[in-house]
C-alpha cells in the first residue's frame, strides 16, 4: 500500500466514524450547520472571485451570481431539511384487538459519499456545491475530489465549510477535500479508488459521460455495490414546429443563438440540436441565426482540455458526410477560445449518423432539417436519454404534434414549452436529471432541495419503545414535522 493509499483510507475511515456522529444529529442541527455555511460563503471577499476567474476565465459578474446561486441553495435545502420532508416519517400504530404491530418508518442518510466537482461551475457544483450539501442535509460525511481545473477555488470553499466545522464542534471526518495534486496518483486512479473503497456508500458526480459511466461500472463492480448519481451531459434538442417558426423565426434564431453561446456554450443544458421540417420559415430561422452568431465573439474556455475537446469534436461532426457550416462566428479566436459554429445535416443523414448525435460541450450545434412531420417524428423516437427537451412552438403545433409531444415524455428530465434551457433554477419542482445516458439513475435531481432524497434510505421500527425511536417517530413530534400517522398526513402534533 502506497503513501496515497494510506492518505484516502484515513480520510474515508473518520467519514466512516463522523456517520455515526451524524446519525445522533437532528434534522434542526443539520439545517443550523447548512445555514452557517451559507453565512461562511455569503461572507467570503473579492479573493474567493478573483481566483475563480485567474483559474476558469469565468467573468467576475457570472461568478458573483453563482456565489449567490450557492449560498442560495444551501439555505434553500436547510430550510427543506428542517421541515423533514426527506425524513418520510410513516407510523402505523398497533392495534390490540386485530394483533397489528406498531410499526414506523423513517429515511437516514445512507454514509460516506464522494462528491466529484465539477468543471463548469467551481462554486455550485464543486466543493461547496449542491452534492456537498445535499448530502450532509441528510446526513452523510462528504468527501470532495476537488477539480483540478479550479483547485485553489476549490481549497478556499473547502477550508470555508471545515471553517464551521469546528466552530460546531463536529468531527473533523465530517468533511474531507482532496486534490490530486497534494498525493500521488492521477486524479483517474484516486477516483476509481474513492469509489471502490467498501465504506463508500455513495457518489455524486457531474462531469462527462464517460468519466461518469467509469464511476458507474467501478461501483457496480464492487462486492456491495452502492449509488452513483451522475449528471453526464445531454445535448437538449428544440424542437421547432411550423405554427411558431413562421410567427416568431427571427425571434427565435436571436433567442437560440444566446442560449448556444452563453458562457461559450459550456453548459449540461447547452441547446445542441435543432430540429425543424424545412420551407419558408426555416430558411428565415436560418438566415438570422447565421447573422446572430456571426457577431458573437469567441470567448476563453475553462481549462486547455476543455478547449482542446471542444476543437476536436467540432471538427469531427463538421467533417461528416453530407454537413455544411452554416453559421459561424465573424470573429476571429485566439487559442483556447471557443468560435462559436453550427452546422446543418438532413434528417435521414442525422437519423443513420449517431456521430451527429453526440455531444459537443461548447458553442456548437446541429441544425437538422427534416422533410416532413415523419422524420420529425423518427428523430424524437431515436434520442436517448437528455436533461432537457424543448418544445418551441404554440399551442396549436402541440395539439398537431401530439405523438412527437408523447414521446419526448420519455427522453427527457424537463420539458419546455418556448424558452431555451440555459438556466436551471434551484426550486422544488426542478428536475435536474434524466433518464441514461444523461444520468445514471433518473429518478433523481442533483438540483433543488429534492436532491437530498440521493442520499438517504427507508429503516422501519417495529414495536420499539418510544424512548429509543429517532426523534422523527417519537410519540410527542419534537421536531414538530409532518407525518403520516395510520395513512393520514398530521401536522406538528403529538399521537
Amino acid at each position: 500500500m502506497n503513501q496515497s493509499q494510506v492518505y484516502l483510507d484515513e480520510r474515508i475511515r473518520i467519514a466512516a466514524e463522523a456517520f455515526q456522529f451524524l446519525k445522533s444529529t437532528t434534522i434542526a442541527q443539520r439545517a443550523a450547520f447548512m445555514h452557517a455555511v451559507a453565512t461562511e460563503i455569503e461572507g467570503l471577499g473579492p479573493e474567493l472571485l478573483e481566483t475563480a476567474h485567474a483559474e476558469t476565465a469565468l467573468p467576475l459578474p457570472r461568478l458573483t451570481g453563482e456565489k449567490a446561486r450557492t449560498v442560495g441553495q444551501w439555505r434553500s435545502y436547510a430550510n427543506a431539511v428542517a421541515l423533514g420532508i426527506y425524513t418520510e416519517a410513516r407510523i402505523d400504530l398497533a392495534n390490540t384487538e386485530t394483533g397489528k404491530s406498531d410499526i414506523r418508518k423513517f429515511n437516514l442518510g445512507i454514509g460516506p459519499v464522494v462528491v466529484f466537482g465539477a468543471s463548469n461551475f467551481p462554486f455550485a457544483f464543486s466543493t461547496a456545491g449542491g452534492d456537498t450539501a445535499s448530502a450532509i442535509g441528510a446526513g452523510c460525511p462528504v468527501i470532495v475530489k476537488g477539480h483540478s481545473g479550479h483547485s485553489q477555488t476549490s481549497t478556499i470553499m473547502a477550508n470555508t465549510i471545515s471553517t464551521v466545522i469546528k466552530r460546531f464542534g463536529w468531527p473533523e471526518g465530517v468533511f474531507s477535500h482532496i486534490l490530486g495534486a497534494n498525493i500521488e496518483g492521477t486524479d483517474t486512479k484516486i477516483g476509481a479508488y474513492l469509489t471502490a473503497h467498501p465504506l463508500v456508500k455513495a457518489v455524486g458526480f457531474t462531469g462527462s459521460y464517460w468519466g461518469g459511466k467509469a464511476l458507474f461500472d467501478i461501483a457496480n463492480q464492487r462486492e456491495e455495490p452502492i449509488p452513483v448519481f451522475a449528471e453526464m451531459g445531454s445535448i437538449n434538442p428544440v424542437f421547432a414546429f411550423s405554427h411558431l417558426l413562421t410567427d416568431r423565426a427571427e425571434a427565435l434564431a436571436k433567442e437560440y443563438a444566446a442560449s448556444l453561446t452563453l458562457g461559450v456554450g459550456q453548459f449540461c443544458t447547452n441547446p445542441g440540436v435543432f430540429i425543424a421540417v424545412k420551407g419558408d420559415a426555416l430558411e428565415r430561422f436560418k438566415k438570422a441565426l447565421a447573422s446572430e452568431i456571426a457577431v458573437i465573439a469567441p470567448g476563453t474556455m475553462l481549462n486547455k482540455g476543455i478547449y482542446e475537446h471542444f476543437e476536436k469534436n467540432k471538427i469531427t461532426l463538421s467533417s461528416q458526410n453530407a454537413v455544411a457550416v452554416i453559421a459561424e462566428s465573424h470573429i476571429e479566436a485566439t487559442l483556447g477560445q471557443g468560435r462559436p459554429r453550427i452546422i446543418r445535416t438532413t434528417a435521414s443523414n442525422f437519423l443513420k449518423n449517431q456521430v451527429l448525435s453526440e455531444e459537443v460541450f461548447g458553442p456548437f450545434a446541429v441544425l437538422v432539417e427534416a422533410e416532413n412531420n415523419a422524420e420529425v417524428l423518427a428523430i424524437a423516437q431515436q434520442l436517448k436519454g437528455q436533461l432537457t427537451i424543448t418544445i418551441a412552438g404554440t399551442t396549436e403545433d402541440v395539439k398537431e404534434h401530439q405523438d412527437v409531444f408523447n414521446v419526448v415524455k420519455d427522453k427527457a428530465g424537463r420539458l419546455l414549452f418556448n424558452g431555451m434551457p440555459t438556466g436551471v433554477e434551484v426550486v422544488y419542482a426542478m428536475q435536474h436529471g434524466g433518464p441514461f445516458p444523461s444520468c445514471t439513475d433518473p429518478r433523481f435531481t442533483s438540483v433543488g432541495p429534492d436532491a437530498v432524497k440521493r442520499f438517504v434510505r427507508p429503516l422501519s421500527f417495529q414495536n420499539w419503545p418510544d424512548e429509543f425511536l429517532p426523534e422523527e417517530l417519537k410519540n410527542e413530534n419534537p421536531l414538530g414535522i409532518a407525518r403520516i400517522v395510520d395513512g393520514a398526513v398530521v401536522t406538528k402534533t403529538s399521537i
